[in-house]
């Protein structure tokens, strides 16, 4: 099996240190960017446009490109026999989700949307605690990512992204919120544009109330210079509560470490349920993902993170835009 990563410069960096088992190919016009990774990994071969990596016979593509290109590349893909996984969002509007997720369905290829909140292990067993109703029936769920964050490149456009810090970085924790707190009944939001040089919004607030009469409350922010240390996620119950482990997280030391660092394996730092630790497994969330999705491919079994979950977590983003 051959997957060729598409787009290298960021985040798709990140995906070949996580890719294994497989042959890995490269789509990047920067001859600088080809160099370096053909140091750090193995490369099979590296194309030079996208026109190029979608005639080529490899079995499936990672797409890492502006959020614009994501239904044309990865519809084509499809079209001409390639599995995608595709970097979050899904797309940038519900129309294009629900073509990206038709295609599929048409083409019987794999689709599964790179989301790798998804398969935190903090937020597993979190919701495994839920589940078994060791706090009581929540009540309320609370959701925060607050750091100063001036991105670079297409990044920056608010055309290319869809948005601004949102429906990029923030999709993830929109995914926490909904893993948590299930299905959204009504979402509200507001947006802000702080100090950093998107052209997008770059502070969001989203207040959600659940099918199951939990509220939720979510802030983004991009634009957040020096914030202090808090629970990315908090649930309370009728009996208890529970939340990240902050200081497990410090002493992981992955408070300021980005994901280039190979060191750093998961999103959140680990589980306190009513104040005390909670058994958690880490493990490296890009390595389940990607080999989540080969086994998918090689197997003919479903995806691990259903593309509809995407569309559900793009959907929330485009409400507390005011877009849907």
């Amino acid at each position: 099996m051959e997957i060729v990563v598409m787009g290298c410069r960021g985040f798709g960096k990140v995906h070949l240190r996580a890719i294994k088992g497989v042959d890995v190919s490269i789509m990047e016009r920067d001859p600088a960017v080809v160099e370096q990774i053909r140091e750090q990994y193995q490369i099979r071969r590296v194309f030079s446009s996208i026109e190029e990596a979608l005639s080529s016979d490899a079995d499936a593509v990672d797409i890492v490109l502006p959020h614009r290109l994501h239904r044309p590349v990865a519809e084509e893909a499809m079209k001409r026999g390639k599995h995608v996984v595709l970097e979050k969002p899904i797309a940038t509007t519900l129309e294009d989700a629900e073509a990206i997720i038709r295609t599929a369905k048409e083409t019987h290829r794999k689709l599964m949307v790179a989301d790798e909140w998804w398969f935190d292990p903090s937020v597993k067993a979190a919701k495994e605690v839920i589940e078994q109703e060791k706090i009581g029936r929540p009540v309320a769920v609370i959701v925060r990512h607050q750091e100063f964050y001036d991105a670079y490149g297409w990044r920056r456009s608010e055309e290319e992204m869809g948005g601004g810090a949102l429906i990029d970085g923030g999709i993830h924790y929109v995914d926490t919120l909904l893993e948590l707190g299930g299905e959204p009944e009504t979402v509200y939001g507001l947006t802000a544009k702080g100090g950093s040089a998107i052209e997008g919004e770059d502070f969001s607030v989203g207040a959600v109330r659940f099918r199951s009469g939990a509220i939720g409350a979510l802030i983004h922010s991009w634009s957040y210079r020096d914030p202090p240390l808090l629970p990315e996620f908090e649930v309370v119950g009728t009996q208890g509560s529970l939340r990240e482990d902050t200081e497990n997280k410090a002493k992981l030391g992955w408070i300021k470490m980005n994901f280039f660092d190979p060191s750093r394996k998961a999103v959140y730092g680990g589980l306190l349920v009513n104040g005390k630790s909670y058994p958690v497994e880490m493990y490296d969330v890009f390595e389940r993902m990607f080999s989540g999705f080969i086994k998918s491919v090689e197997k003919d079994e479903p995806v691990p993170f259903p593309p509809e979950l995407a569309k559900r977590d793009l959907e929330v983003v485009l409400k507390i835009y005011g877009k849907a």
